[in-house]
């Protein structure tokens, strides 16, 4: 029998109320779980393989697994009690042609079936079932700590232009009608100029197609929001300092999110590095999805 692959660190908390993070890459899972862990909540991490990095995780119990093991996730969140389960930070789609699952990861991937074809949310919502139908309680990182949660208003002490608030209220109406296809989160508006629109690239690499448009004065807003219907335990839009500097080299003036809908990592640091770039934080109201 293989074993598993489990680092384990001392924490001390009560029994039963242990979360299960299944971690991707990026700030989230790290942040998120140095949060529970300073709250007394004992952490388990399940690391999926070649996206989150075993290194940063030294003072936390984790284990480290490939995507396609669905058995082996279950497992260990069985082995340790986990009762909660959250997923934190992207993770490649993988190639499903070319893999090989487990027992648990077959039975998946014949449930999910058609969801194979569809977006992220699709699929996302497959998993989640899958997930609870054996016995867990899927929760969102917003759920186990509101302090991540965008609150309305600008951030520091860049504010956006009138131009940037005309491009903002664009980027959120392009959001909205791309909603009913499943395609992205985020869209880049520069004058009225649709720049770049996301899909399964990830922001960071639209981001990054659209600094060729760079001007020699910073334009043009990332917007990024919540799809309409978006279940926000798996996948809640997330910005952080990363996402601030990205932003100043594509030479934008700065980024839109939503209130309530949206997560900012590491709020004062993110402000910080914001105003010395010069760079607009800008958290919306979420009537943007409204029907109305």
């Amino acid at each position: 029998m293989e074993k598993p692959n489990v680092v384990s660190a001392n924490l001390n908390s009560t029994p039963g109320d242990k979360v299960g993070i299944i971690a991707g890459r990026g700030e989230l899972p790290l942040r998120l779980a140095n949060t529970l862990k300073e709250r007394g909540t004992a952490v388990f991490l399940l690391l999926v393989e070649n996206e989150a990095k075993p290194e940063d995780y030294a003072n936390f119990s984790f284990e480290i697994v490939q995507i396609t093991k669905i058995g082996k996730f279950l497992k260990a969140l069985k082995r340790e009690k986990c009762k909660r389960v959250t997923m934190a930070g992207p993770i490649d789609r993988p190639n499903f042609k070319s893999i090989f699952p487990d027992k648990e990861g077959f039975k998946l991937l014949t449930k999910i079936g058609k969801s194979l074809s569809k977006g992220d949310d699709g699929l996302l919502g497959a998993i989640t079932q899958f997930i609870e139908d054996k016995g867990f309680q899927v929760v969102g990182a917003h759920e186990l700590d509101s302090e991540f949660v965008a609150k309305i208003g600008t951030l520091g002490k860049i504010t956006p232009t009138e131009e940037d608030l005309k491009d903002i209220e664009k980027g959120a109406e392009i959001i909205r009608a791309m909603s009913v296809y499943d395609i992205g989160q985020a869209v880049i508006v520069r004058a009225g100029y649709v720049l770049g629109v996301e899909a399964a690239e990830g922001t960071e690499k639209l981001i990054h197609r659209c600094k060729e448009f760079s001007w020699d004065n910073p334009a043009g807003v990332l917007v990024k929001l919540s799809k309409t219907g978006q279940d926000l335990r798996t996948d809640m839009p997330a910005i952080g300092v990363d996402t601030i500097r990205q932003i100043k080299t594509a030479g934008l003036s700065g980024i839109a999110v939503e209130a309530e809908h949206s997560l900012i990592l590491g709020l004062d640091e993110v402000v910080s590095v914001a105003d010395k770039s010069g760079v607009f934080v800008h958290v919306i109201s979420t009537d943007c999805h409204s029907d109305d």
